[in-house]
């Protein structure tokens, strides 16, 4: 085929230089932020835990000979109200942050943004399309459809891991592998969106410096 069928990955860049306001975010940056953004909503958690075990009872306990644990009672309504505030409370967090600012706490921190992709995205010689960025807000849809399709899955099988519902090791092996499969779905694409920001319609970028 000729030169002028395909494009390489350094020209590819060179044109989502020229039509996009923001450089590409690296997924290094993008994995940091994320484990920043998990550590800000810990004490939530952990106070979630504390008062559902005052009003309930514990869900798990130390077993007698005391070298692990054992699941006293799997309490369905208190699993039901587990799971609706983490996943109201991670939804306000991240889905509300990306349409207030853009970006959460953590992205802030190593200098990422989320944007809205432009629906008249320019074609590229290879035949891709390369989305530009919209504005800093991300509309509310598109932030719940973004937060929706990277984190429902991942809190439902921890919260019914942390009932004692589901054995330690699914939790562990379905939240490693989701997050394996989204990090190798944003490696493969030339402007590192992972399937979220692909089913959402984002793009993630360095944020730009603000003057003082």
């Amino acid at each position: 085929m000729g030169r002028g069928s395909r494009c390489s990955r350094s020209e590819a860049e060179a044109i989502v230089a020229l039509r996009v306001p923001a450089a590409v975010a690296p997924l290094g940056r993008r994995v940091v932020a994320f484990f920043l953004d998990g550590l800000v909503l810990l004490p939530a958690w952990v106070v979630y835990g504390v008062v559902l075990d005052a009003i309930f009872g514990p869900l798990i306990a130390a077993d007698p000979g005391g070298t692990g644990i054992v699941v006293v009672a799997v309490d369905a309504p208190r699993v039901a109200l587990e799971l609706a505030l983490t996943l109201l409370t991670d939804a306000a967090y991240y889905a509300g942050c990306w349409v207030r600012w853009g970006m959460t706490p953590g992205q802030r921190a190593c200098g990422v943004a989320v944007r809205a992709a432009s629906a008249s995205s320019l074609p590229a010689p290879d035949g891709r399309r390369l989305p530009p960025t919209g504005p800093d807000r991300v509309p509310a849809q598109v932030a719940t459809v973004r937060w929706a399709v990277l984190q429902v899955l991942p809190i439902c099988v921890g919260s019914l891991g942390s009932a004692g519902a589901l054995p330690l090791g699914i939790v562990a092996g379905t939240t490693m592998g989701w997050s394996a499969f989204l990090l190798a779905s944003a490696a493969a694409d030339p402007m590192r969106r992972a399937l979220h920001d692909r089913v959402a319609g984002t793009v993630v970028v360095l944020a730009a410096r603000r003057p003082a």
